[in-house]
C-alpha cells in the first residue's frame, strides 16, 4: 500500500476557499470581474474587500475571517463584497487604495473611507466603525509608482 499525498494548496487557492467561504457563510458577493461592480445598486452602507494574492500579502487571509466578525460586533448591516485578486487592482485605483487587504466603506455608493490591512481586534472594530459614520467624500488620489501591491 503507497501512500498519496495531495499536493499542497497554492496561495491563490487558499485566497479562493476564504472567498468561498465569505460567499457561503456570510453571504458577501464576489466579484471576479471589476465591471461587475458598475452594475450594482447600492443604496444602503457597502463593504467591499479588495484582496491579494497571499503570497504577496498575506493579511487578506486575515481580515476575510476578520471583516465579517466585525460587522456583526459593530451592528452594521451592509452589502458585503469581496473582490478576487484578478478583480482588485483595477478597483483599488478606482478608490485610491495602495495597499492590501483593504476594506472600502461606501454608503449609497459614495466614498466614506478604507481601512487598509489588518489591525488588532479593538482598532479594526473601532476604525470600521469610524469609517462607517463619516460623510462621503471623494477617494484620494493613488500615486502609486508601481502596481498596487501590500506593504507587508
Amino acid at each position: 500500500m503507497s501512500a498519496q499525498f495531495a499536493p499542497p494548496q497554492s496561495s491563490l487557492d487558499k485566497l479562493d476557499a476564504a472567498l468561498r467561504r465569505l460567499v457561503e457563510r456570510h453571504a458577501f458577493s464576489r466579484l471576479a470581474d471589476p465591471d461587475a461592480f458598475d452594475g450594482l445598486a447600492l443604496d444602503g452602507l457597502a463593504v467591499l474587500l479588495l484582496t491579494d494574492d497571499p503570497q504577496r500579502s498575506p493579511e487578506s487571509l486575515d481580515v476575510a475571517v476578520v471583516l465579517p466578525e466585525a460587522l456583526r460586533a459593530l451592528g452594521l448591516v451592509a452589502t458585503a463584497l469581496v473582490a478576487d485578486a484578478g478583480a482588485s487592482p483595477a478597483l483599488a485605483r478606482r478608490f485610491g487604495v495602495n495597499r492590501y487587504p483593504a476594506v472600502v466603506v461606501l454608503q449609497g455608493g459614495e466614498y466614506l473611507g478604507t481601512l487598509a490591512g489588518i489591525l488588532d481586534w479593538g482598532a479594526f472594530v473601532s476604525e470600521l466603525g469610524r469609517i462607517a459614520r463619516a460623510l462621503p467624500s471623494r477617494p484620494p488620489i493613488s500615486i502609486a509608482t508601481q502596481s498596487v501591491r501590500s506593504c507587508a
